[in-house]
């Protein structure tokens, strides 16, 4: 547990990575206050693995090896207001500072501990586009030595400082489909002469809802998608459309099903376009797989978090937004779970989110808990 010093201590951080967020992908100076902490206050063996840094705590080369994972990017500020102190490009809407302040917690708390067994902190960037988790789960041979694996988010909407805890699927799998059909222009007064791509992407948008209600089969399991854009033609009335990009945004609690319903939209763009000497293009972006506990590591920490004085909430839907750590979890059996961020607190990804300090108490005795 945190003294009153090191908690100072550990907020005093969070602040400073709150005034210095990083688009993912380019966390040089969060990940460089972080390290810097890590080496002034603990006796962390700080290892910069480039895109990520990993602190490692070694109490016995014979002792089981576990990890902790906490993300530290920032959002782009495109649509949010951001006042001048948070830099151009960059803002702290999700609570990642928090996250990587928490773990940085941790690590303070268990100097002079022993645990029984070595740990991993994993300070991981590029959450917010999905590429992080990856990259470290595809290029550190060392993953396969961990045997547990846990890592938290904050969440408001629900009571402060609870820990949220959910078995199977905590949140959505979720991708970008692109869809890019080209055809060939015509004069407007002749359209048969070309081949214009609008109706036949007007139809996948407007039919997606019957592929999505054949793989469900009357399951009431989540599977959606959200119309992002639909850009064809231009503002020459003279001219038929030749070319267009339909962008959906696919979620839901199973990947097998976002699979399944990116497979009948590729068939059916496939026939159309077919049909009409078209072609087509398909592009994945911000790909997210679901991210499920295993149900034997959420079974052991439910009455650990209950022992440490949490409030255990126990969610009965999955979050509907997606997260990386997903990687993680279909490589090493593990658990991801939430803080209560308060029922009134601003939501995530809005101008007026910023992590609350106060959280930072509760999320390290969660992990301590664990552990």
């Amino acid at each position: 547990m945190l003294n009153a010093d090191q908690l100072a201590r550990v907020a005093a951080l969070r602040r400073r990575l709150h005034d210095c967020p990083e688009r993912s992908g380019h966390e040089v100076r969060t990940k460089s206050e972080i390290a810097a902490f890590l080496r002034e206050n603990t006796s962390l063996q700080v290892c910069d693995m480039g895109a990520w840094l990993l602190a490692r705590r070694v109490e016995g080369e014979d002792l089981p090896w576990w990890g902790l994972r906490a993300d530290m990017d920032a959002l782009p500020v495109e649509g949010m207001a951001c006042d001048a102190r948070h830099g151009a490009d960059a803002r702290h809407g999700c609570g990642h500072d928090g996250h990587s302040a928490a773990l940085c917690g941790l690590a303070l708390a268990l100097e002079g501990r022993r645990v029984g067994r070595n740990l991993c902190l994993i300070f991981q960037g590029a959450e917010e586009t999905g590429e992080g988790a990856r990259a470290v789960c595809d290029g550190w041979d060392d993953l396969e030595r961990l045997e547990r694996v846990y890592a938290l988010h904050n969440i408001p909407g629900f009571p402060r400082g609870a820990a949220l805890v959910r078995r199977g699927c905590f949140a959505c799998a979720s991708c970008g489909l692109s869809v890019r059909v080209t055809g060939r222009p015509a004069h407007a007064a002749y359209p048969g002469d070309g081949a214009n791509p609008i109706e036949l992407l007007s139809r996948l948008a407007l039919e997606t809802p019957e592929m999505i209600d054949g793989i469900l089969a009357g399951d009431d399991r989540l599977l959606m998608r959200t119309l992002i854009g639909l850009n064809a033609g231009g503002d020459n009335f003279g001219l038929s459309a030749s070319a267009g990009t339909l962008n959906l945004t696919l979620r839901g609690h199973r990947q097998a099903d976002i699979d399944a319903l990116i497979e009948r939209i590729k068939a059916r763009a496939m026939a159309g376009c077919a049909a009409q000497g078209m072609a087509c293009a398909f592009e994945l972006r911000d790909v997210f797989p679901d991210t499920t506990n295993d149900d034997a590591v959420v079974a052991e920490a439910l009455p650990r978090l209950r022992d440490a004085g949490l409030r255990v909430v126990e969610l009965g839907e999955p979050m509907r937004w997606s997260e990386d750590f997903g990687w993680f979890l279909r490589r090493v059996p593990g658990m991801y779970f939430g803080i209560g961020a308060g029922e009134d607190a601003p939501g995530l990804h809005t101008a007026e989110y910023e992590f609350d300090d106060a959280l930072i108490a509760p999320a390290v005795r969660a992990f301590e808990a664990l552990l």
